[in-house]
């Protein structure tokens, strides 16, 4: 009986002791993967996909990358094969994109010698149009300029000795190089190609094209000596009778003139007065707002060709309500290149007539600053 105890006692014992080992050498195995392998447990805690990770063990840069903070910019230049080891740190400072070609954009602007913070606001306020002109282009300081909205990048050295020249704003020098001011009147003409818009932009540096008429000329209803494009006209005369109520007769005294009626006009003045001086009240052919049968001169009955004072705050505060702004207002010298012309109303719209109004800007400055994009 004693034997049998002692027999079943040393079984128990031998299994204890497998056991034992069993455990033991599970432990040691454990324990020499994690000591063999100790990126193992690390990747575990990395958001980067395998597909990055297996791509930063290949260039021997995950030890590099593996103690910092997860970067959605890093993450896709190892993805998409775009990885400079240079820019690494670059990257994390970089806001990831989802603009098209965005890897490549990044490097290039980085080889250019752009900063991370450059580079986040060129990607973010840019437009796809402005970075692909700045693609081509050696590096340029422009960060005080990226926010505005009318920019054309490759004016950016123009607005930088506009602004300087004349200790203004960067919006102000976008908008006014934009305009030409930076150049003399003339000196670079565009042609328009939208002639037939309400809204077309006409100055000293657009002109219509030599051989433009337009289409829907209608005599106005109470001087029908004088006509305008029909929409314009309607809302002349309807503009007329409200003044009427108003008690404020107003009379045109020029409306839509020819190419060739113009020419002569033009001439004759700069017969009188000398080029220079006729440039300030006088447009040369082809840049006549009057030549696309939406301007119209008028004046008070008590006047021969202006408006009283009283009669012009009246067009200041009611002509945008039927689509008229008074184009060469007081103190728009500068811009426009003409003196004041208190009797001259351009037709643009109401919805537009009534921005601008509110705006209190020139239209060469609201066209450039609204509608340009719109129109082209």
């Amino acid at each position: 009986m004693k034997k049998k105890r002692k027999k079943k006692i040393k079984k128990i014992w031998e299994y204890i002791g497998i056991f034992i080992i069993i455990i033991l050498i599970v432990l040691i195995i454990t324990y020499t993967i994690k000591l063999f392998s100790p990126s193992k447990s690390k990747e575990k805690n990395i958001p980067y996909s395998n597909e990055a990770i297996s791509i930063m063990k290949e260039k021997n840069i995950f030890d590099k990358i593996e103690e910092k903070e997860y970067s959605k910019t890093l993450e896709t230049m190892i993805l998409n094969h775009e990885l400079k080891e240079e820019y690494i740190d670059a990257y994390y400072e970089i806001k990831a994109s989802d603009k098209e070609e965005f890897p490549k954009l990044i490097n290039l602007f980085l080889d250019k010698k752009y900063t991370p913070v450059e580079i986040n606001n060129i990607l973010e306020y840019l437009s796809d149009e402005n970075i692909n002109k700045l693609k081509e282009m050696n590096y340029t300081e422009c960060n005080d300029f990226l926010k505005i909205s009318n920019l054309n990048i490759e004016k950016i050295e123009r607005y930088k000795a506009y602004m300087a020249a004349n200790q203004t704003t960067p919006q102000d020098a976008v908008t006014k190089v934009n305009i030409g001011l930076d150049i003399d009147f003339y000196s670079q003409i565009e042609t328009i190609k939208n002639p037939d818009s309400y809204t077309v932009l006409l100055n000293k540096y657009r002109g219509l094209p030599e051989d433009y008429v337009p289409s829907d000329l209608t005599p106005l209803s109470t001087y029908s000596s004088y006509k305008l494009r029909a929409k314009a006209a309607e809302s002349y005369d309807q503009l007329e009778s409200a003044a009427l109520l108003d008690n404020v007769k107003i009379i045109p005294f020029s409306a839509y003139r020819t190419k060739n009626y113009q020419s002569g006009l033009y001439n004759r003045y700069v017969n009188r007065d000398g080029k220079k001086a006729a440039d300030t009240y006088s447009a040369r052919p082809r840049h006549s707002e009057h030549e696309l049968g939406l301007a119209i001169d008028v004046r008070s009955s008590t006047l021969s060709d202006n408006l009283t004072e009283a009669d012009y705050q009246w067009m200041q505060n009611n002509s945008y309500k039927y689509g008229f702004i008074i184009r060469y207002a007081k103190g728009t010298t500068p811009i426009t290149g003409y003196i004041e012309e208190p009797w001259h109303l351009r037709y643009v719209g109401i919805e537009v007539a009534t921005d601008v109004h509110d705006k209190n800007i020139t239209y060469d400055e609201y066209y450039d600053l609204y509608l340009k994009d719109k129109e082209n």
